[in-house]
């Protein structure tokens, strides 16, 4: 009996959190792969963020140019996000929230600023029911991947996590994301 419980809540476990300090990231098995694939990362602003961190890069398209975490701001993001409308069905509190915040999203990113400080950014390729395909590069500039990442490629990135453990399910700082 203790075998099949232990086997079965092991089955429940099936989504990898890597974390450092500000940064989250969640994978699962998608497409058959071996490994978890990373689909969602979140910085969150409010905590402090590690250099290395702030060094990554986005591009908000394929041919758009590189643009690190540490130089976005709202004029520049509005060139290539359109704002954030939360949905209907939100609680008022989160619309309210909303309204104190400028956020903007589109092709898997959103990214959220309060009088000009950057808060939040997400990357996501696997939320909300649709296929993203967000860019996120190395600090040198030298490699670029379509999100969604190897460990190994989270790491070339953004940091080497200081934990990684199995979760239930994924829970956000931003259900938007």
């Amino acid at each position: 009996m203790g075998i099949l419980l232990a086997g079965m809540l092991s089955a429940c476990a099936n989504v990898s959190r890597l974390g450092k300090g500000s940064l989250v990231a969640h994978g699962e098995l998608l497409n058959g792969a071996q490994e978890p694939l990373y689909y969602s990362i979140w910085v969150d602003f409010n905590k402090p963020v590690d250099a290395r961190i702030m060094g990554s890069l986005v591009k908000f398209a394929q041919n758009a140019p590189p643009i690190s975490l540490a130089k976005l701001h709202p004029e520049l993001v509005t060139q290539y996000l359109l704002p954030f409308t939360p949905p209907p069905h939100r609680p008022e509190s989160w619309k309210q929230k909303a309204k104190e915040e400028i956020a903007y999203t589109g092709g898997g990113f959103h990214i959220k600023f309060k009088n000009g400080r950057l808060l939040f950014v997400g990357i996501c390729s696997h939320c909300a029911g649709n296929r993203e395909y967000p860019i996120v590069g190395t600090p040198d500039g030298q490699k670029f991947y379509e999100v969604p990442l190897t460990e190994k490629q989270v790491t070339e990135v953004f940091f080497l996590p200081n934990r990684i453990y199995k979760v239930h399910e994924v829970r956000g700082i931003d259900a938007n994301v």
